[in-house]
């Protein structure tokens, strides 16, 4: 058996165990409203045992170490999940606001209701005979101001994505310098952890306010965490290290290679690149990986369909315009659009023109003042051969008079192109199977060639007159602006669409992408609200819990003080009660 002084250690140890619980519990309750913090326990385990001849016997308790009650498998899984939340949240912010900028729920408002009052002018005008009646007058101010009221909207449509995207940037910028200062306290955390754990102690408190940064971290970011036997931990997105033990590495927004707009996301040494190495795909969650789907996907394809839209409705009305006639003939245009170098063929780049030019045939019919067509001139056109100055040839020399026929073409600023007729002429277009004039933005009822510049023809808003409702030029021929009222119900994309069918398909798409968003996000949400509760329900102070062992504690601790009061009175016994014998 063991001796008593033996004996009387293993109940002091039972007071020092119950008093380090208590100590713990009360640190426990009183930091139950703090954020991010674990309950913690206190780890007991059997003191070393006494060999002696009768057998080994129990030595007490010893305090081990305070620790945390934390399940780490559970934290990562919620900043998983609450990485591919952020995603989702902003995608669902943005194509909100983008919902705004096509709303068709109220009246006037959407860019559907626009086109709509726009193809709806035009037919209103095909049912006035072309006239310069003021009836006439007035419907032909409505179809510009109809018109122009569309392009508005289309370019503020397209603008907004563009502040879109130029806000995503923006927001990449400051959540990457996020990033750099979260992965600063992280790496100074992991010293400070280190320097404790390593005289055997646990950091808890630190490990508390690191795992916080962690979760703002992975609000950012896909970021995945390894901790060291250390202590420390190692954070990477993409297999790109953010932090190691003590170390932070600096991430760095700047401009993409070849883009005046965009930003990438570099990492590591300049040495390796003007900026590090490009790391831009690996955020594929949290909000800096919403941001980039927003900017290079969700906005950008929209702006891409707002192009098509636009672009298709500017070609397909400058066909049927260039080719009709306004109550005014022309006497002199110039085109809209220029090439950057008049001599190169039109099938190469520095000869080109936005669209594309076919082999065909250009034919202008040429009026004397009474309105009789007094010649057709048909100018051949290969853009494999002919350039602008070529072309501008053949126009000049197609009546066979090049040096002041009835017809005159030049070279204008910004290398356009300009026709002009002889004194007491006009001409018009009367056919043309090349596509030049659509190419060149000549004598069209739109200019510019997409969602970001379609407008109205300056020409047109000038000069009414020249609004081609006519195809034959004959009073009463409404015959154009019919055409032109009927392009709202025919197919004319490449999809075999009408454009009405198209803004439906792309409503469509934004709406489905909103609802994909939205169900995305409430998943998540709930999957990140389940986990983190049940997380709570391990590492979070419970009142009523605490409260109970703080009692279980104190009855120990008296048991543990009645025990050595016990061993007192066996020691003042062995002392003063076993007679007096040599005193």
């Amino acid at each position: 058996m063991g001796n008593i002084l033996g004996i009387l250690s293993t109940g002091v140890s039972g007071l020092f165990a119950s008093q380090a619980q208590i100590d713990v519990a009360g640190n426990n309750i009183t930091n139950v409203n703090t954020e991010g913090y674990s309950r913690q326990r206190v780890s007991l385990v059997t003191s070393n045992s006494q060999l002696t001849s009768y057998g080994v016997f129990g030595r007490g308790v010893t305090v081990e170490n305070v620790v945390q009650v934390y399940d780490a498998v559970l934290a990562s899984t919620i900043r998983t999940e609450t990485s591919d939340l952020a995603y989702y949240t902003t995608m669902q912010d943005t194509l909100t606001n983008i919902e705004i900028y096509f709303n068709e729920l109220e009246d006037g408002s959407g860019l559907g209701e626009a086109m709509s009052e726009y193809f709806d002018a035009w037919s209103d005008l095909a049912n006035t005979a072309t006239d310069e009646s003021d009836e006439a007058l007035i419907k032909k101010q409505t179809v510009i101001e109809k018109a122009s009221v569309l392009a508005e909207k289309i370019r503020a449509s397209y603008s907004a994505l563009e502040d879109m995207q130029s806000q995503s940037n923006d927001n990449i910028k400051d959540y990457v310098s996020e990033i750099n200062s979260i992965s600063q306290n992280i790496s100074y955390l992991n010293g400070q952890i280190a320097l404790i754990e390593a005289t055997g102690s646990m950091a808890n408190d630190l490990r508390d306010q690191r795992e916080m940064l962690l979760n703002d971290l992975s609000e950012l970011a896909n970021i995945t965490v390894t901790e060291r036997s250390s202590g420390q931990v190692a954070v990477y997105v993409g297999g790109n290290a953010l932090v190691d033990e003590g170390n932070a590495f600096t991430l760095t927004a700047a401009q993409t290679s070849g883009s005046d707009t965009d930003v990438s996301i570099y990492w590591g040494s300049k040495t390796t690149g003007p900026q590090g190495v490009d790391i831009t795909s690996a955020f594929s969650s949290g909000k800096i990986g919403g941001e980039l789907e927003v900017r290079d996907n969700l906005a950008q394809t929209y702006k891409d369909q707002l192009n098509d839209l636009a672009s298709t409705l500017i070609t397909a009305t400058n066909e049927l315009h260039a080719l009709g006639q306004g109550s005014d003939r022309l006497t002199q245009i110039t085109s809209s659009t220029g090439v950057k170098n008049a001599s190169y063929p039109l099938n190469e780049p520095a000869g080109a023109l936005p669209t594309a030019v076919n082999a065909g045939v250009l034919r202008i019919s040429v009026y004397d003042s009474e309105g009789n067509v007094v010649e057709n001139l048909d100018i051949e056109i290969d853009p494999s051969k002919d350039s602008l100055n070529s072309i501008i040839s053949k126009i000049s020399y197609a009546d066979g008079n090049p040096n002041g026929g009835l017809v005159q073409a030049s070279l204008s600023q910004s290398n356009t192109l300009k026709i002009t007729s002889e004194s007491g002429y006009t001409f018009s277009f009367a056919e043309d199977t090349s596509g030049i004039l659509v190419a060149s933005g000549t004598y069209g009822f739109f200019s510019g060639q997409d969602a970001s510049n379609i407008d109205v023809s300056t020409l047109i808003k000038e000069n009414i007159s020249y609004l081609a409702t006519s195809q034959s030029g004959a009073v009463g021929d409404n015959t154009n602006a019919a055409a032109i009222a009927d392009l709202k119900g025919t197919k004319v994309f490449e999809q075999n669409v009408t454009i009405d069918e198209f803004y439906s398909l792309f409503i469509g798409t934004i709406a489905t992408d909103k609802a994909t968003a939205d169900t995305y996000a409430t998943t998540k949400e709930n999957l990140v609200d389940e986990y983190s509760l049940k997380l709570e329900s391990i590492k979070g102070v419970s009142l009523d819990e605490e409260m109970a062992e703080i009692i279980r504690f104190q009855r120990a601790y008296e048991a543990s003080a009645r025990f050595i009061n016990v061993i007192d009175e066996m020691i003042d016994k062995i002392v003063n009660g076993l007679g007096t014998g040599g005193r």
